[in-house]
């Protein structure tokens, strides 16, 4: 089964790096009107398989396996900025696409070591239903708010992170005991499942407002290191996925994690697009002319 579930994660992968850019390009670089609104609905689409892909996954294989899986969009991602936008993917931004994988598998490599079943409880089902409420309200306030772009993938991050924790927890729940009934803890596992929902819903409309504010790379790097982070955590702190944690691979889990935040701000930092907005003005619009003709390149590619 974990095989399968590391098939399902890799191709949610692709789509997530596919559909990233296409809203990305819809929401930051497309005039309003009918094509920005078929791109932005295609990567709504992919957005869609990528959510039915990872809930399959999460409920076959462990959640510390399933979602730093995630972290591999970032060469998808990095091959369609080449192809499709004509990027110039120079030595910063590959050493930041490469600090990032390490850190996040090194994180990948030590959780699993300790993984175990869950153990789901009304109170621990109770905290993730508060929990997921309360970061549903502050993704709304964070997208009409005046954070800038990496405050809010930070956010945007913990919110999905808190949720593929949660449908972890529901999809196990099926395969281990079947959809559940009415009874007291039953009523408080369909009340999770509305609970997820708003939280998606949340983050996903946070995550478009990052997409406006910065790169898409930075956006999936972000997500894909503080995400399976999260997820982790609450695993380990509420339903007991991760027991007989030593002090060394505690200290190996906080060393990965800071080196993975540390690739995401080497990706924010030397990107094309934020060294171009650096530029002379001749430069940049020199840069800006390349990305439009990368840009109806890809508009011919999704019209066909």
């Amino acid at each position: 089964m974990i095989i399968t579930a590391i098939v399902l994660a890799t191709a949610a992968a692709l789509c997530l790096a596919l559909g990233t850019h296409l809203q990305r390009h819809a929401v930051a670089a497309l005039p309003p009107g009918l094509r920005r609104r078929s791109t932005w609905v295609a990567g709504l689409g992919l957005m869609g398989l990528v959510t039915v892909l990872n809930v399959i996954a999460l409920g076959l294989g462990p959640v510390s396996i399933v979602q730093p899986i995630g972290a591999v969009s970032l060469v998808f991602a990095a091959l369609i900025s080449r192809r499709f936008f004509g990027l110039r993917l120079g030595a910063p931004m590959l050493a930041g696409i490469a600090v990032t994988l390490v850190g996040i598998f090194a994180f990948v490599a030590t959780s699993a070591r300790f993984s175990h079943e869950l153990v789901v409880s009304e109170q621990s089902v109770t905290w993730l239903l508060d929990v997921l409420v309360a970061l549903s309200l502050f993704a709304g306030a964070f997208s009409i708010g005046s954070a800038g772009h990496i405050p809010r993938v930070v956010m945007t991050g913990i919110v999905f992170g808190t949720v593929a924790a949660a449908v972890h927890v529901l999809a196990r729940s099926v395969i281990v005991a079947g959809l559940p009934g009415l009874v007291p803890l039953e009523v408080r596992w369909w009340m999770l499942v509305g609970a997820v929902g708003l939280a998606s819903v949340a983050g996903f409309w946070l995550v478009q407002t990052a997409y406006a504010r910065g790169p898409a790379e930075t956006v999936l790097a972000g997500l894909t290191v503080i995400d399976p982070i999260v997820a982790v955590i609450i695993g380990a702190a509420f339903f007991g996925e991760y027991t007989g944690l030593t002090a060394a691979a505690t200290a190996g889990l906080l060393a990965s994690a800071a080196v993975g935040a540390g690739g995401v701000w080497m990706l924010s930092r030397f990107h094309p697009t934020v060294l171009a907005s650096r530029a002379p003005t001749g430069e940049a619009s020199v840069s800006i002319t390349e990305a439009s003709a990368a840009s109806e390149t890809l508009q011919q590619g999704t019209r066909s």
